[in-house]
């Protein structure tokens, strides 16, 4: 659709809602740090313990595993909704993933607790299916103003970033009001936003996406004339259209998990849509455009390296499996802080209120922390090659894991610093690395399945919990230890294979420049 034949004033309003609503549903279920105490203090599950006992590890288990399923179905399920999305259009899958997500705020106030039949964990589970089936509906509209598009996607996805935002509040509120709202009138409330979303995109919504135009790209060293910068900006093109704009992700993780291709004119237009629109390349784009688009600023010597192969000979590479070891790896990592960060900082300071004050610190930070690293983040990407963005997410994810195994306050704060920083970069640099390998082509594919495929290996975390629990008495550095030392051999894989690949272009093209040379001298004699 051209954005040209629709209202200024209602391409706004639908950019305003695609905001409001991103905001309030794509990433809710990601606040579970936020919720735990209060579903803990409103008693849910609290049956599975004995009679006296205020809170015991049957019940912290039931309730790590409503976060572990959540997680795991928000990533397994953006390959399916990102097919979906190709079939039905953006208009229709925004309407199902408020209903899916509307559906869950309501099962999950019903508080149902029955020994085949959860409905807080079907409710949770349905909230984050609904949510990838919002959040990549909303991508296309950063081309309803091309020459902002980088402004629009910043705010979009920044507004993911934070949405864990309201069960913070809902926390703050809570304790301070003495229990007030309750898990049941908060989530019968919420349900409203749904409701609004779905109407909204019933009146106003775009049934199609819009078409973003295909502007030449400029020659490699000439003059780009900037817009004022904005923290989606990565690249500016003579026309004032982003050039290369950062897919700032986070959270989980989901904004960049895109759609199985339908055909391949399809996948041009849907599946890569926000890769292509976040590195400003046209749909019709050949592999030269798209190589030089990528490698401009930072000479990456990865870009390309499996363009034009086929999905199966992608999938089978060394270049997918190192990626996804990088993922099961650090996503693990992440989701298994996320889900025990309160009972992990009792564990280390031995001081409960001192936990809950760094809890408190934490669950703030990670939505916050991660909309102010938004310009590092897309200034590294921009002028440094992805192997030392790779080094950087190495060092920052080992002294997050080092430091949070302290039992002082002040390395368990610089260590959650670090991992507020880290998380942003892991995903946004591994869609990177993902767009630059594989190409644009078979992005949605390859990439969603990297992402599915981990997301199903997250159920490992109840076993972890369990191990912690029993076995380990409560122990939680065995299980970091194990995972620090993981993270440590992935990146270093990761590292390795970019470094060996770089290299190997490196020395054959000095090989062809020493010939060059000869030959020349040859001529000249």
């Amino acid at each position: 659709m051209d954005p040209t034949t629709v209202s200024t004033t209602k391409r706004i309003f639908q950019i305003a809602s695609s905001i409001v609503f991103c905001f309030t549903v794509a990433g809710l279920v990601f606040g579970f740090a936020a919720l735990k105490p209060i579903l803990i203090d409103s008693g849910v599950y609290q049956e599975l313990c004995d009679e006296y006992e205020g809170y015991c590890k049957a019940q912290d288990t039931r309730l790590n595993f409503l976060f572990i399923v959540a997680s795991s179905v928000n990533n397994v399920s953006a390959l399916p909704m990102g097919s979906f999305l190709d079939r039905v259009g953006p208009r229709t899958a925004s309407i199902f993933g408020g209903a899916m997500f509307g559906l869950g705020c309501v099962t999950f106030a019903l508080g149902i607790v029955k020994p085949y039949f959860d409905t807080y964990l079907i409710g949770y589970s349905l909230m984050a299916l609904g949510a990838p089936a919002l959040f990549l509906a909303q991508f296309h509209l950063s081309n309803a103003f091309p020459a902002r598009s980088g402004l629009i996607l910043g705010a979009i996805t920044g507004a993911f970033d934070a949405s864990s935002l309201p069960l913070c509040f809902l926390k703050v509120i809570y304790f301070a009001t003495g229990g007030t709202p309750s898990v049941k009138t908060f989530f019968l409330f919420y349900t409203i936003i749904p409701v609004l979303l779905i109407v909204q995109q019933i009146t106003f919504g775009p049934p199609t996406i819009y078409a973003r135009p295909s502007p030449t790209l400029p020659p490699s060293g000439s003059a780009i004339t900037s817009l004022p910068p904005t923290p989606g900006d990565r690249r500016i093109s003579e026309a004032g259209a982003p050039q290369f704009l950062s897919p700032f992700r986070r959270n989980s993780s989901t904004f960049s998990r895109v759609l199985i291709p339908e055909t391949p004119l399809r996948q041009r237009r849907m599946s890569s849509s926000f890769s292509r629109i976040s590195y400003g390349i046209a749909d019709d784009a050949g592999d030269e455009e798209v190589k030089e688009a990528m490698e401009r600023g930072t000479g990456d010597g990865i870009v390309g390296a499996m363009f034009g192969k086929s999905v199966g000979q992608q999938i089978g590479s060394t270049w997918f499996w190192v990626m996804e070891l990088m993922i099961v790896v650090h996503m693990t990592r992440i989701n298994w802080y996320l889900t025990t960060v309160s009972t992990q900082l009792v564990y280390y300071t031995g001081d409960v209120g001192l936990a809950d004050t760094l809890t408190n610190a934490f669950i703030f930070l990670l939505p916050i922390g991660g909309l102010l690293s938004i310009p590092a983040i897309g200034y590294l990407l921009d002028s440094r090659p992805i192997l030392d963005v790779i080094l950087t997410m190495a060092l920052l994810g080992f002294f997050f894991g080092l430091l949070t195994m302290f039992n002082t306050t002040i390395p368990q704060l610089i260590g959650i610093g670090m991992l507020v920083i880290f998380r942003p970069l892991f995903y946004t640099a591994i869609s990177d690395y993902a767009a630059k390998v594989f190409g644009f082509e078979t992005f949605g594919t390859v990439y969603g399945l990297a992402m599915a495929m981990s997301g199903a290996f997250g159920l490992v975390l109840t076993p972890l919990d369990l191990l912690t629990k029993g076995p380990l008495h409560g122990s939680f550095t065995p299980v970091n230890t194990v995972l620090l030392v993981m993270g440590v051999v992935s990146s270093a894989t990761l590292a390795l294979r970019v470094w060996s690949y770089t290299r190997g272009g490196k020395v054959r093209l000095e090989e062809t420049e020493g010939r060059e040379a000869i030959a020349e001298e040859d001529e000249e004699d």
